[in-house]
């Protein structure tokens, strides 16, 4: 079922050009410095980070695979993890503060 998600979360960042941390974002080092690299947020950098950079350019989805952990997917159940992730995200675009998510999250 993990490799079902990956592929879908790979899915829907292509279609939003929004990555989250586990799928391993490449920036180039001027444009990241240029940005004010990540924001001092908890939870959601990753996210606010992509935003950001659609200003820069369109991302790019390259065909190389990375290996994250599946432990929190695993411990948590598939199910319950998605939900728990669309939650948050939903959340975090209503401008729930990120440490509030962060706890949430944990």
């Amino acid at each position: 079922m993990l490799r079902v998600v990956s592929h879908l979360i790979n899915l829907r960042s292509r279609l939003t050009g929004i990555a989250t941390g586990d799928q391993a974002i490449f920036v180039r080092r001027s444009i990241f410095e240029q940005m004010g690299r990540y924001s001092d947020e908890p939870l959601m950098e990753d996210v606010a980070l992509c935003k950001r950079l659609k200003s820069f350019s369109r991302p790019v989805c390259i065909k190389h695979c990375v290996t994250t952990s599946g432990r929190r997917w695993e411990a948590n159940g598939v199910w319950r993890t998605i939900l728990l992730m669309w939650r948050l995200r939903w959340a975090y675009w209503r401008g729930t503060d990120a440490a509030e998510l962060a706890r949430l999250y944990r």
